[in-house]
Parts: C-alpha cells; sequence; structure tokens
C-alpha cells in the first residue's frame, strides 16, 4: 500500500477546506456528502470513521479527516479489500501515537469486562410510539398507485436514518418479509421491514431466517385476482374494492346511489402526476389499471345478463371510459419515456 505523498495531503486539504471546518474541525454531518459520494457500504464507512476519529470527539480535526479519506480512496480504488481492524503505523500523525495507545488499552478493558456475546433476537412487537415513526416513514415515501414501496424507495430513505446497516442487511430483510418476492409491498408489511431493520441498527440483533407464524399471513398476501371465475365472487369483489381504494383516487370508482361524478383527466395534469415514475412503475401501474378495466367489462357483461337486478349502467361506462383515458395516457407516456431512453443510449453511443 502507497504511503501519503505530499501531493495528496495538499488534495486532501482543499477537500477539507471546502468543507467549512469550525475551529480546525468537521462533524459528521459536514462530512456526510463526501462519505456518500464514494458509494461504499454503510457498515464500512462507520468503520472508517471510528478509526479516524482518534480521539472520540465524533468530530475530525485535519490529520484526523486524511486518515478518512485515504481509507475511503483505498476502498474505492481497491488497494485494500477491507477497512483494517487497526490503523498502520504509517497512516497514524505523531501527535496522536499517544491517544491510539490510549485507545487499545481502554479496549483491551473494557472487552476484558465484556461477558460473552449472546445472540439478539428481533422484538417483533411494535408500541404506538414504533407505528407513529413508522407511519411517518411511511408516508414520506414515493409510493406507486396502489400505495405499495419498492425495495429502491425503502432503502434509499432508510440509508439516510439507520447508518450501521449494509446492502446485505437491506436485502436480507426484504426477501424475509417479502417472500413471494414481489415488486413492491404494502403498508404493514412495511413496518416490519423498517421494525426489523432498526433493531438491526440500533441493537445488532440478528436478522431472523423465518417468519413468525402470526405475521406469515401479513407478510405472504397475494396478488389480487381479477378472475370473475372464481367459486367466491363476493370475496373477490371485497378484495377489488380494497385494493382500488388505495389507487388514490387515480381510479375513479362508481356510485350506485346517485348519479357518477365527473372527472377530469386532463392529459397534462396527469402526465405532471406520474412525472416521478420509473417505467416499470408505470408498467406495473398500467397492468393494474388494465386488470381493473377487464373485471369491470366483464361485470357489465354479467350485470346484463341478471334482468332481475337493477344497476346503474351509466355509472358503470362512466367508468370505463376514464380508465381506458388513463391507460392511453398512460401508454403514451410509457412510449416517451422509450423514446427518451433511445436518445440518451444513442447519444452515449
Amino acid at each position: 500500500m502507497p504511503k501519503l505523498e505530499q501531493f495528496e495531503i495538499k488534495k486532501y486539504w482543499q477537500v477539507f477546506s471546502g468543507l467549512k471546518p469550525i475551529e480546525n474541525k468537521v462533524n459528521h454531518d459536514q462530512v456526510l456528502p463526501v462519505l456518500y459520494n464514494s458509494k461504499l457500504d454503510s457498515s464500512v464507512l462507520n468503520k472508517i470513521w471510528f478509526l479516524a476519529d482518534i480521539d472520540d470527539d465524533d468530530n475530525l480535526d485535519f490529520e484526523e479527516f486524511v486518515i478518512c479519506m485515504r481509507l475511503i480512496f483505498d476502498m474505492v480504488n481497491k488497494n485494500i479489500s477491507s477497512v483494517p481492524d487497526e490503523l498502520p503505523d504509517w497512516l497514524v500523525p505523531g501527535s496522536k501515537v499517544s491517544l491510539i495507545k490510549e485507545r487499545k488499552k481502554r479496549e483491551q478493558i473494557e472487552n476484558a469486562d465484556l461477558p460473552p456475546k449472546k445472540e439478539i433476537k428481533v422484538d417483533w412487537y411494535m408500541s404506538p410510539e414504533d407505528l407513529n415513526q413508522y407511519e411517518k416513514i411511511y408516508s414520506s415515501c414515493a409510493k406507486l398507485t396502489d400505495g405499495t414501496l419498492t425495495f429502491n424507495e425503502l432503502s434509499t430513505k432508510l440509508s439516510t436514518k439507520f447508518f450501521n446497516i449494509s446492502k446485505t442487511d437491506l436485502n436480507k430483510v426484504w426477501s424475509l418479509i417479502n417472500p413471494q418476492n414481489l415488486p413492491s409491498i404494502d403498508r404493514d408489511p412495511t413496518f416490519y421491514f423498517i421494525h426489523c431493520l432498526r433493531q438491526r441498527n440500533d441493537l445488532g440483533a440478528d436478522i431472523p431466517t423465518t417468519l413468525p407464524n402470526s405475521l406469515a399471513e401479513v407478510c405472504n398476501k397475494k396478488q389480487v385476482s381479477y378472475d370473475l371465475g372464481s367459486s367466491n365472487p363476493g370475496t373477490k369483489r371485497k378484495e377489488i374494492v380494497r385494493k382500488t381504494d388505495n389507487l388514490h383516487d387515480n381510479v375513479p370508482s362508481s356510485n350506485t346511489e346517485s348519479n357518477s361524478k365527473n372527472v377530469s383527466t386532463n392529459d397534462n395534469d396527469i402526465k405532471e402526476k406520474y412525472a416521478y415514475l420509473t417505467d416499470d412503475q408505470v408498467a406495473n401501474m398500467r397492468e393494474q389499471l388494465e386488470g381493473l378495466l377487464n373485471y369491470k367489462k366483464n361485470e357489465k357483461t354479467q350485470r346484463k345478463s341478471n334482468l332481475y337486478k337493477s344497476i346503474n349502467i351509466s355509472s358503470i361506462t362512466d367508468d370505463l371510459d376514464n380508465i381506458e383515458q388513463q391507460v392511453e395516457v398512460l401508454e403514451n407516456y410509457l412510449n416517451n419515456k422509450k423514446h427518451e431512453l433511445q436518445s440518451l443510449q444513442a447519444e452515449i453511443n
């Protein structure tokens, strides 16, 4: 591993100065953009910060900042495969040698007094305070039209809150609470996803390999089926109603007790509303709307044959027209996205 060079120290000084240190020190929030730009795992960055913060004051002076930056660059450039448990002698500044010795003695004493490490299990009980906190996180996330959240959205949000979890932890917990490997999960599994990761972050709890039986039903929900051939159509109808209630008014609902409300489907408003969606999210939303459209069409056909039932045909027709318009707008939006992608690929080539 190459030693520190003078030009390297000058480069780190420029970065350090740009962070606007106070009394020759920068705190974690000031250094955070530099840490995230490295794209290293949060667990790796936490270990680097601990090694660099030799005086344990949660701040870095310039000498400590140099240590932090050098370890980050060595990891990014693959000069080292992992963060060392201790700083190499050549990286320890002369003014910090005594502090390093004191830290080692302190760690030896602390480790000698510690009892054997016990396995910490995840406690799945969520208190009202926990639920309130998780609700805030859930509300702050960008959801799909059915109210569900993707792995990318959740992992990005939680990585800024839980600094002691790694990408491996995120993947393990996602697989645990999403055994069907669905592209997105709804509110209840989301809460358990956050709850498990929080205990992993705060307590170092081990991630279990299986869910308790009491949670299996919550996390094994199946996708809503629009098949009218089911032996229990009443149950299917209830599932569909619950599903459409979560679409946040993106799909207009029918009203059999009063005249159907006119819903504005201005193309520009819809495009602006869905501007944050990726191609996969648009395709997923389109699939759901088409499924609901087919259901409505089949429902209309079936109810026509049941003459003894009085229904509001105009209400269903209005729903079909509105849904068809939204599907068309989404198709146009998806095509525009594809053209943009092709243009970018052409520019790259």
